[in-house]
């Protein structure tokens, strides 16, 4: 999960997951053919996570002239999430 962050910070290398999920987004259709449950098991569910980590840390990082609290106030889901990858990163 944190190399997600580091991947929206441009520290190491994207992971595969991650590339995957923005593809599938990007291209609007799932890595397998098939429908939702023809995905294999856990995949969808660890790329939404390492997506919205990747989002949450780039939503922070453009938010320019706002003030962390109120962009914080924007987006309170992405804020925990940052507030827990830097929770994370401190152990």
């Amino acid at each position: 999960m944190l190399a997600s962050a580091d991947a929206a910070e441009g520290i190491g290398a994207m992971p595969a997951e991650l590339e995957l999920a923005l593809i599938c987004q990007r291209w609007g259709s799932l890595p397998e053919a098939g429908g939702i449950l023809d995905q294999p098991v856990g995949l969808l569910k660890r790329m939404t996570a390492v997506l919205n980590i990747y989002n949450a840390v780039i939503s922070e990082q453009q938010r320019g002239n706002m003030s962390l609290v109120e962009w914080s106030k924007s987006n309170p889901a992405a804020y925990k999430t940052i507030i827990h990858i830097e929770r994370l990163r401190e152990t």
